[in-house]
């Protein structure tokens, strides 16, 4: 049903709540024309989609999974749900299909790498059957037709190397996610302390429309006007590593892939690109819950007055608030 999207509380009564295992979700894709390709026998299996979905049908209904299921020509996107037993099942049967042919699956470490699980259950989705759609795109990116000229223009990389590398110069991180996801945690830079840049989409389709708005060579005198009208010109640097990182990783895939072939590149421009987990992430701005407010009355004594951060620059926000705001301090011991 359009307008509903998958509960952000629930109470598992499934079959996990009662298994000594639990239960796992999934969060899994394949572009077929990135590396590594499938198996040339199997290219022509690609052409029918539906055949595939209905695979996946088969086995989500087999071992009572919950959750989406994305099926394109150019790929899939899937996440599930359920018991621990019957997604260690599950991920068995995945392997031995054609469509996870060439992946380096032979190992616990390389499934974990790929099929990303997590604890949860059917019920996160709200209970079964899983919803397994025939889509033109894997995950809609909002460009018809589109696929990256070269997959080899962005390097992905593992998540310590990601890390060491945000420490180097001229790193600009780059969060991929839609805004209400940077809005609950992101990435800043560990020496600058800067936040990640952050796009205000809505949606991943929203996208390409950032790049073309902000990124893209033709509308870089437009940007250099706006920057002058606000005060923020700057001068360009030269050798950026741009560190980009989304979720689950097929927004950066191929939204990354779709930047770098049409942002304004600058020489010795390089992009990197990684799939965060929520350990990774520092916590940004978001709505307070009723216990976090009774633990800050506990520590700071009392009610604290926030003062709600206005849009602007530095300067703005100063004359708006003033200079000689007082700072409210109160310390209490707790036995």
């Amino acid at each position: 049903m359009k307008g509903t999207s998958d509960p952000i509380s629930y109470t598992c009564t499934c079959p996990a709540s009662h298994s000594p295992d639990g239960g796992q979700v999934l969060l899994f894709y394949r572009y077929y024309a990135c590396p590594p390709l499938l198996s040339p026998s199997h290219v022509p299996l690609t052409t029918s989609p539906s055949t595939l979905a209905n695979w996946h049908l088969s086995q989500t209904t087999q071992y009572q999974l919950s959750g989406k299921i994305r099926i394109a020509s150019e790929g899939y996107n899937v996440t599930v749900g359920g018991t621990t037993p019957n997604i260690k099942a599950y991920i068995q049967a995945c392997i031995m299909h054609w469509s996870f042919s060439n992946l380096g699956l032979e190992n616990e470490d390389k499934q974990r790498g790929f099929f990303k699980p997590s604890r949860g259950c059917a019920c996160v989705f709200g209970g079964g059957p899983a919803n397994i759609k025939v889509t033109a795109e894997s995950t809609p990116m909002g460009v018809t037709n589109y696929a990256p000229r070269d997959w080899g223009i962005i390097e992905t990389l593992p998540p310590q190397e990601f890390h060491a590398r945000c420490w180097g110069e001229g790193v600009l991180l780059l969060d991929v996610r839609n805004h209400y996801e940077s809005r609950i945690g992101y990435f800043v830079d560990p020496k600058t302390e800067q936040p990640a840049l952050r796009p205000g989409i809505r949606r991943f389709s929203q996208f390409p429309q950032y790049v073309r708005r902000w990124m893209d060579s033709e509308g870089k005198e437009e940007r250099k006007e706006e920057g002058k009208r606000e005060g923020k010109e700057e001068k360009e640097k030269e050798g950026r590593n741009i560190m980009t990182y989304c979720t689950g990783g097929i927004r950066c895939e191929k939204g990354v892939r779709y930047m770098a072939e049409n942002m304004e590149r600058r020489e010795g421009d390089t992009i990197y690109t990684r799939v965060i987990k929520t350990e990774d992430v520092k916590s940004g701005p978001r709505p307070i819950c009723m216990c976090e407010k009774a633990r800050e009355a506990q520590l700071w004594g009392g009610e604290r007055v926030r003062v709600q951060k206005t849009q602007g620059s530095t300067k703005a926000r100063n004359k708006t608030l003033g200079y000689t705001q007082d700072i409210d301090i109160r310390i209490k011991t707790i036995d």
